[in-house]
């Protein structure tokens, strides 16, 4: 077996140049190493589904809003925000921009707010849909009610369609 090795002459004969790279001007980060690092962890916020309500009140601004998520599935317990309001996702759906968090939509989310503690001098605002627990105070068109029963069950009508049912009225103005 014959190995050869052409020589340089051979080589620019037969029409070999030197291979010179282009050159690339480097181009400037669009977003910052910080920037890009900051969007990670918020996108892993935003992933989970375990956040308290006080929590996910708390950091209102770094929740996505319910507009990003058309089109994609929304886990159980995730949070997002719609109309200045966070939502908690009540069962995993496909978000499809025609159902966003509201009322008509009580079966796929629920409102997270602020809750006092339910005691006549602190009543909770009802902001259906909502469930309501037995003993707790609830007002509702400037009107006081006592939950005489738990809903069970996050309740859609207006409470004063509810006495006798879940709740008595307690006073007629607060």
């Amino acid at each position: 077996m014959n190995v050869f090795c052409p020589s340089e002459e051979m080589i620019l004969a037969d029409g070999w140049v030197e291979y010179v790279p282009p050159t690339i001007e480097p181009q400037p980060y669009a977003l910052s190493p910080e920037e890009i690092a900051r969007d990670i962890v918020i996108d892993q916020y935003n992933q989970r589904t375990d956040i308290p309500n006080q929590e996910a009140l708390n950091r209102m601004v770094v929740i996505y809003d319910w507009s990003k998520y058309i089109g994609k599935v929304l886990k159980q317990g995730q949070v997002c925000v719609c109309n200045d309001n966070v939502w908690r996702a009540r069962q995993e759906h496909t978000v499809l921009e025609v159902y966003p968090p509201s009322l008509d939509t009580a079966s796929l989310y629920e409102v997270i707010e602020i809750i006092p503690t339910g005691e006549k001098g602190d009543p909770i605002p009802y902001t259906p849909p909502m469930e309501i627990e037995a003993g707790k105070y609830y007002t509702e068109d400037e009107v006081l009610y006592l939950c005489t029963r738990d809903s069970g069950t996050a309740l859609t009508h207006a409470l004063r369609d509810l006495v006798g049912i879940y709740v008595d009225i307690v006073t007629d103005e607060i």
